[in-house]
């Protein structure tokens, strides 16, 4: 891989033996990804801020290293946001909850102590999956960033048009460079298959379930979405989260909406399809059926917030509650930023006086171990329904999958009444 002279130089450890250390890591990402040389990150960069902030053992940066780097004033390169710790553990409406630490709020309390050197550093603790939507800061179309997450891929390449591929870290945010490849080169960008849906999509498990199963079709390959509505920023993230389930699509276009598709030839940029796909209604019902692996309807509990619910989801559920009493554990999982303005708004207490619990900064996937000893759990997140099967193994759990609706009539009720519509 070609580096610049100060590239070079940072390699020679002239800028010390942190600096070293992450270019050494870059390098070596770069050369296994096939990329000619590193670009400046001009946009923002995505870490999992925990025990594992940087993602590959053999070049891990210790947290006493960052301590270090900290305590020296050292600084990130770029503007950097903190995703879902890692381990994860419940940052907010931890009290009450059963689960062994995080119901502990002196456990909390040192989670959030082992982030403070990179915080110092400069990252912003939005400690959300979708952090995207609550940092307040985004990239612009054409920057150059290093973010990770399901969701939050496409986010960045598709809805902002910015340019990022799955490699947020320490190492990225501490150089402000990553390697030059895949997503940040034009070419390879571009639209090169036709997908069209064959039906109407308008409601957000819609948009989840026709995203798992075009991402089935597709696998890695770029998509020029036909016939697909104009989804919510809701929906958007339900999609691109799925999307990043059934398959990997990174990069998507939807003509008139996302801002390198203005037309349908913007988005092949002047060339033809490569390929033709078709997602039809009973590709959706099809992966209904699959996440829909329970049998006993008489639910335990119930899980929302796959990605983590912004502000606006948050009041729906809680209009739903309103006045009502969950016979099942219900636990509504969001931001602490969104946590913070709910509670303003007064539904955590609507939350609290229907027995549910608002919560932020986890997901029940990413828990793992710690979970009460239900048996049967209802989510209206497929990724969730997926994650939380694998990572729970090989614990049995039968889950439901639904709409918010559906797994709020579920919580209230505690059985299951879902039903494909």
């Amino acid at each position: 891989m070609r580096l610049t002279d100060d590239e070079k130089r940072i390699l020679d450890g002239r800028q010390g033996y942190l600096a070293a250390r992450c270019m050494e890591f870059l390098v070596a990402y770069g050369e296994a990804a096939g990329a000619e040389c590193l670009v400046d990150i001009d946009g923002t960069v995505d870490i999992h801020p925990g025990s594992n902030p940087c993602w590959v053992d053999g070049y891990r940066i210790s947290n006493e290293e960052i301590a270090q780097a900290a305590k020296w004033g050292e600084q990130f390169k770029a503007p950097t946001f903190g995703n879902k710790p890692t381990p994860g553990f419940i940052v907010d409406g931890c009290q009450g909850c059963r689960t062994h630490p995080s119901c502990e709020p002196a456990y909390v309390e040192s989670r959030l102590e082992q982030m403070k050197p990179l915080v110092q550093m400069g990252m912003i603790p939005t400690l959300s999956c979708d952090y995207y939507l609550t940092g307040s800061y985004w990239p612009t179309a054409g920057q150059h960033c290093s973010w990770g997450e399901s969701s939050a891929i496409p986010w960045v390449n598709a809805v902002l048009g910015a340019r990022a591929n799955f490699d947020g870290c320490f190492q990225t945010a501490y150089l402000g460079k990553v390697p030059k490849y895949d997503l940040h080169l034009d070419e390879n960008r571009a639209a090169t298959v036709l997908c069209t849906y064959e039906g109407k999509l308008s409601t957000d498990m819609d948009y989840d379930l026709f995203g798992w199963a075009a991402s089935e079709k597709l696998g890695m390959k770029v998509p020029a979405f036909l016939n697909i509505g104009r989804p919510t920023v809701s929906q958007l993230v339900k999609m691109n989260s799925s999307l990043n389930t059934g398959g990997q699509v990174r990069m998507y276009h939807i003509p008139g909406i996302t801002p390198e598709a203005s037309t349908l030839e913007a988005a092949f940029r002047g060339k033809k399809p490569q390929e033709e796909v078709v997602v039809t209604k009973e590709d959706l019902r099809r992966i209904y059926e699959l996440v829909n692996c329970a049998a006993d309807t008489q639910v335990e509990f119930v899980y929302l917030g796959c990605p983590h619910y912004n502000i606006v989801e948050v009041q729906k559920v809680a209009r739903m509650l309103q006045g009502r009493t969950c016979r099942a554990q219900l636990w509504v999982m969001t931001s602490p930023g969104v946590y913070a303005l709910a509670e303003k708004m007064g539904y955590k207490a609507v939350f609290e006086e229907a027995g549910a619990k608002l919560m932020s900064g986890t997901c029940v996937g990413e828990l793992r171990g710690e979970l009460p000893p239900y048996r049967v759990m209802a989510t209206d997140a497929s990724k969730q329904n997926y994650y939380t099967t694998g990572h729970l193994h090989p614990r049995e759990i039968e889950i439901w999958y639904g709409t918010t609706e559906e797994c709020v009539d579920a919580a209230v009720t505690g059985r299951w009444r879902g039903e494909w519509r």
